[in-house]
């Protein structure tokens, strides 16, 4: 078998594969030993890999290369890695090409289909919303930066777009969010973990390059992903029912995970402020990235919990203009 070979250097950040359907990577170290598994998470000095011994994180600079089995998981992880960059044309061209090196490639045919059909609901959904949002933080900015000076990274920050970031634990929290501001409107509150900015895991990131990358590109759009934790009070009714009247929301096991596919209007998920697409991580604390389907609805229908807590993951787009 023909085997592909990329260096750590030129490995872009990758979101979540499953288990499922996936193929083993190799992470070489510099002292020679090597170590199969899945690479789950990447950040700016680590990876997270997946093994059969549970998974391990492993520090960049200790790692000399990473070896994958074949060219089409390779085109994959490359669409996947534009996934978290939010570039979704340029992800569907390689889950296209992974195709086309391997017509069979399950994988391949299905992320390819769901990014298609995002594109197409993205190009009607958003436009409206966007233009709106963009007219609003036009008249904000306008009033915020009149007359200012040259400022720090965190000054401009709140300035510009209304919100301040905390260091947690290497997590960066929002510590404040400005109402009426571009980063308020998009849906930013108070206590969200910034998970991303412009496809970059900022886990582990120094504030001021969190700050920096978030303002890197200027006026316009400002692309992140947040993580916030809702309480769901589950309806009563009977425990017969199945898991969707008690929560108002049905959730899918689709290509980033466990997601939440549809929201009752008025139902205890939307009242607890849930959307639908919002990725679900966690369910009253148990992580979900192995989590099959049956024990995410087992947990949720358990009859001693009145409530569920979710900790859901979601895609934020916030407009700033000078």
């Amino acid at each position: 078998m023909k085997r592909f070979l990329c260096t750590i250097t030129f490995i872009c950040p990758f979101v979540l594969v499953t288990p499922k359907g996936a193929f083993g990577d190799a992470v070489v170290m510099r002292q020679g030993e090597e170590i199969k598994g899945i690479v789950v998470e990447e950040y700016s000095d680590r990876i997270v890999l997946s093994t059969y011994e549970g998974e391990k994180t492993i520090m960049k600079d200790a790692i000399r290369q990473i070896v994958y089995d074949l060219p089409e998981q390779n085109l994959v992880k490359l669409g996947d890695a534009f996934v978290a960059r939010h570039d979704l044309e340029k992800a569907y061209f390689f889950y296209d090409k992974a195709l086309k090196v391997n017509p069979d490639y399950e994988i391949a045919s299905i992320k390819r289909n769901y990014v298609a059909g995002y594109l197409f609901r993205r190009s009607r959904e958003r436009k409206l919303e966007d233009v709106k949002r963009m007219q609003a933080a036009e008249e904000w900015t306008k009033s915020a930066v009149a007359g200012k000076a040259e400022e720090s990274a965190d000054k401009k920050l709140n300035d510009e777009i209304g919100i301040t970031i905390a260091m947690d634990g290497g997590r960066a929290k929002i510590a404040d969010v400005r109402k009426g501001s571009p980063a308020y409107l998009a849906g930013l509150r108070k206590n969200d973990v910034l998970v991303s900015a412009w496809g970059r895991l900022t886990g582990y990131m120094k504030k001021e390059d969190i700050e920096n990358l978030l303002m890197e590109h200027g006026p316009g759009e400002i692309r992140i992903e947040i993580e916030r934790k809702f309480v769901v009070n589950k309806a009563l009714t009977p425990a017969a029912l199945d898991y969707v009247s008690l929560i108002g929301g049905k959730f899918d096991m689709l290509i980033d995970g466990l997601t939440l596919v549809d929201v009752k209007e008025g139902g205890p998920c939307e009242t607890a402020g849930l959307k639908k697409d919002d990725l679900i991580m966690a369910i009253n604390g148990a992580p979900t990235r192995y989590m099959p389907l049956a024990r995410a609805i087992k947990i949720v229908k358990r009859q001693d919990n009145k409530k569920v807590v979710f900790l859901a993951r979601r895609s934020l787009t916030i407009w700033h203009t000078l």
